[in-house]
C-alpha cells in the first residue's frame, strides 16, 4: 500500500493551558518522516496535549474530503495548531488624534 505525503496537517491543542512552540516543534520533530493518522473521536476527548485532527495529502483538492488514511509527515508539511478556545481583545482608541 502506497502511503501519501502529508501536505498540511491540523492539530488540536489541549484546552487547559497554552502549549508552547517548543512542545509543538518537539511533536513535529518526533513524528518527522513517520506515518501519522488522524485521531478518532474518542481520542479527541482525551487529555493529550496535541491531537491530530486532519491530514491533507499532496495534491489534495477542495472538492475532495480530507483523508482518514495514514500519511507520512515530511519536512515540507505545513502544520496548523488550533485552540479549543480563543480570546479576543478589542481596544478602542478615543484619543483626540483619531478625530483628525
Amino acid at each position: 500500500v502506497k502511503v501519501e505525503e502529508a501536505d498540511h496537517i491540523y492539530l488540536l491543542m489541549k484546552e487547559d493551558y497554552r502549549i508552547s512552540r517548543n512542545v509543538r516543534l518537539a511533536w513535529f520533530l518526533s513524528k518527522l518522516n513517520q506515518i501519522i493518522c488522524p485521531a478518532s473521536k474518542p481520542e479527541l476527548l482525551s487529555e493529550n496535549e496535541l491531537d491530530l485532527l486532519s491530514i491533507l495529502p499532496k495534491g489534495w483538492q477542495p472538492d475532495v474530503s480530507p483523508t482518514s488514511h495514514p500519511c507520512i509527515l515530511m519536512p515540507s508539511t505545513r502544520a496548523t495548531f488550533l485552540a479549543r478556545r480563543y480570546r479576543f481583545i478589542i481596544e478602542l482608541d478615543l484619543s483626540p488624534s483619531t478625530g483628525i
